[in-house]
């Protein structure tokens, strides 16, 4: 989490330029990257496939993916860009909670289809691991063998993804690993992922303040949210990201902050609310550099020029230009910054638009000023976004979330072809059939894959059919379950059967509920 934070300041002080073919300029992409922790070997092993593969680093591709995955950054013909109310939104959650939705975009995009693999990845996030407790790949390993979920012999192959695993885990922060004096792999949760609401609600906390020094450093405790980094990555110096962060003030940041737009005062605002107090030299410091600083500024400003006066005067002289131009000369007029869009409308509607580049060119770049929790509410409303319909660059694993979601609900002939041909009796009661007739109904349940109820010895058992064998003589074999005269469950596991139609007296098939 604290790799993608750093990412994202990093990007909205510099920007991430492209070249002409849409990759990153390499200049940019490795000062980017050594903002981070991660490194292209703690995830080389996964051997993630993605675009460009040939210009960015394994680490670099996963850093863009899980910013895409967020919807915190897009694409634009020149640079990558941060979006305003998804950071702002982002940057709002709880720290636990934004590792545990990162963990599942890891988890969904990360892993190979493969059965084993996918297993292997579940039994690490189990309850019966917990933070701070080691254990060895070799006993997660066995408790899945005795589970029949892998074989004992795992391909080599397998053996070095599931390693592989464990260093990327480690590297995104969740793991700490280690080894035995046997040189045997260990490793335990430094942050597990919580998946259950009642987890959820714990991380409903109080949010903590940070801590200013006389000596003008700042100690941030880990329970400070980002929202609260985002803007001490804008006024401070960052001095080092752990478990406890340290930030510093200065003369230095506090002008580059005003470089930006914000003001002295609205720095000391924000020092005031969201520390312990600020000491008082620290605080005549500020005051100092209040007075020193943006007394005078220089502005940039967009200016619309006109090449004689009739087409001056029309623009002067339209209601819907007014207070979006200011006229400084017979044929000049600053535009406003903020409705350069709407300008342009009207200059189009006029026959008077400006060749481009004009009116449209891009901005300096500017350090995002978070949304407001009211701003991101009122956003959402029209603004309603699913993280997990993102599709980002990493497809190691299934791709279905490449694929449109179907939300239509199917009816039943469509999930059982031809259930309007055959008896509604074989559906809803339990009967005794002639050989020939309970054929046809096992053959029935076997095409759809459902379950059949059959009465054996006075007592229920479900059947999963998953062959049948024989023509007049026949039998079919699955997987049965005895479910006691009441015909509830038992508890009691599936197990091999090879039956016969005499060896139950009567049978139903079992659909799920519609």
């Amino acid at each position: 989490m604290v790799d993608l934070f750093r990412g994202l300041t990093w990007i909205a002080h510099h920007g991430l330029p492209l070249t002409a073919k849409g990759t990153i300029h390499q200049k940019s992409l490795h000062k980017w990257l050594e903002q981070v922790e991660l490194t292209e070997q703690d995830v080389v092993g996964l051997n993630l496939r993605y675009p460009h593969q040939e210009v960015y680093p394994a680490h670099a591709a996963v850093m863009l993916d899980m910013l895409l995955a967020l919807g915190v950054i897009r694409k634009e013909r020149g640079s990558w860009s941060l979006n305003a109310h998804e950071l702002s939104q982002w940057l709002s959650r709880p720290v636990q909670q934004m590792n545990d939705l990162l963990f599942r975009e890891v988890m969904l995009r990360y892993v190979p289809d493969d059965v084993a693999l996918t297993h292997f990845t579940f039994r690490l996030i189990a309850a019966d691991l917990v933070e701070g407790q080691w254990y060895s790949l070799h006993e997660v390993h066995a408790s899945l063998t005795k589970q029949r979920m892998l074989h004992e012999e795992l391909p080599q192959d397998k053996l070095l993804w599931m390693r592989s695993w464990l260093e990327a885990l480690c590297g995104l922060g969740w793991l700490d690993l280690g080894e035995t004096q046997e040189g045997e792999l260990v490793f335990r949760w430094s942050m597990k992922p919580l998946f259950t609401e009642q987890d959820a609600m714990s991380l409903l906390i109080a949010e903590e303040c940070f801590y200013i020094q006389p000596d003008f450093e700042i100690i941030v405790p880990p329970e400070v949210s980002y929202r609260v980094r985002w803007e001490l990555e804008l006024y401070c110096e960052n001095v080092t990201m752990d478990v406890m962060s340290i930030y510093r003030l200065s003369r230095t940041s506090i002008a580059a902050a005003t470089q930006q737009g914000r003001t002295v005062e609205e720095a000391i605002d924000f020092l005031q609310n969201g520390s312990a107090g600020i000491p008082d030299n620290v605080l005549l410091s500020l005051k100092q550099w209040a007075k020193e600083m943006g007394r005078t500024s220089l502005a940039e400003v967009q200016l619309l020029r006109c090449k004689d006066e009739e087409a001056a005067s029309r623009i002067a002289a339209h209601p819907e230009l007014g207070g979006m131009l200011e006229q400084i000369g017979p044929l000049v007029f600053i535009v406003d910054q903020d409705r350069l869009n709407k300008v342009e409308k009207v200059l189009e509607e006029l026959s008077l638009s400006p060749p481009r580049p004009g009116l449209g060119q891009s901005l300096e770049l500017k350090y995002i000023q978070l949304e407001t929790d009211a701003e991101i509410v009122e956003q959402e409303a029209t603004h309603n976004r699913d993280i997990t319909d993102q599709q980002a660059w990493i497809y190691n694993g299934r791709d279905y979330q490449f694929y449109e979601r179907d939300i239509s609900i199917p009816k039943g002939d469509q999930l059982f072809p031809g259930m309007q041909d055959i008896p509604g009796v074989w559906l809803r009661e339990l009967r005794k059939y002639h050989p020939s007739t309970a054929r046809k109904i096992a053959q029935q349940a076997l095409e759809w894959k459902a379950k059949m109820i059959l009465k054996m010895d006075e007592q229920l058992a479900e059947f999963i059919p998953e062959r049948m064998e024989g023509e007049e003589s026949w039998h079919i074999h699955g997987l049965l379950m005895n479910l006691g005269m009441d015909g509830k469950d038992t508890g009691q596991a599936l197990r091999q059967a090879s039956l016969t139609p005499e060896q139950w007296d009567e049978m139903r098939i079992l659909l799920p509920e519609l």
